[in-house]
């Protein structure tokens, strides 16, 4: 009998242990489930907030209205309101399209208007817009190295409004009373206006200025 009992209680210890791996086991599994389906459905959600924001953004940028000016061989110049994005063409086309004259090998109707700008279709012999710009930025350049060139000229020639006594004396056919008496006369009658008022000093004729004309300015 007391070997029956131990032998029973052998086997009870036996299957204790055994139980509670497997319960263990099944409660490790239940927490891995449970968090994996968490982390599945937080990620939907994730990536359904991202479709979200990208559609709202692109709801956004289509919706958003620019305004632009197109003027030259159109039927109807004017202002006009489009959608972020639209093409040129997109303009013209609710200013009525283009005139028979319009040059379209010059302007391309495909590009994306931006707010704010001023766009002009072009007529078939005209000069493009960006010729224009060119030719005038040419002659500004033209005009700017003259007068740098001018200026240079000037810089080098003697200022009779300013020469000393010493400088005027430098020029052909003025010593020093000459010279004396160009500065009296600047002091008495005030700035010569040009350089053909020197003649009107005491002692310079038209012999004297031919002499020294290219030499001296009044600026």
């Amino acid at each position: 009998m007391n070997k029956k009992k131990i032998f029973v209680f052998a086997i009870i210890l036996l299957i204790c242990p055994t139980i509670l791996l497997v319960k263990d086991k099944l409660n490790s599994k239940d927490d891995i489930y449970v968090l994996t389906e968490e982390s599945t459905v937080s990620d939907e959600n994730k990536n359904n907030d991202k479709k979200e924001k990208i559609e709202d953004e692109k709801e956004n940028i289509s919706n958003k209205e620019i305004t632009v000016y197109v003027s030259g061989e159109v039927n109807k110049s004017g202002v006009v309101t489009l959608k972020e994005g639209d093409r040129l063409a997109v303009a013209v086309e609710k200013l009525g399209g283009t005139t028979k004259k319009a040059d379209l090998n010059n302007i391309n109707l495909a590009i994306r208007v931006k707010d704010e700008e001023h766009y002009i279709i072009p007529k078939i012999g005209e000069a493009k817009q960006e010729d224009l710009k060119d030719v005038n930025n040419t002659k500004d350049i033209e005009n700017a190295e003259i007068k740098n060139e001018n200026t240079a000229k000037d810089s080098s020639k003697i200022n009779i409004n300013t020469a000393t006594l010493e400088e005027l004396d430098k020029l052909p056919g003025v010593g020093e009373a000459t010279a004396n008496k160009i500065i009296s006369h600047r002091e008495e009658n005030g700035q010569f206006k040009t350089i053909e008022d020197i003649k009107n000093v005491n002692g310079i004729g038209d012999k004297k200025f031919e002499k020294m004309k290219e030499l001296i300015c009044v600026n």
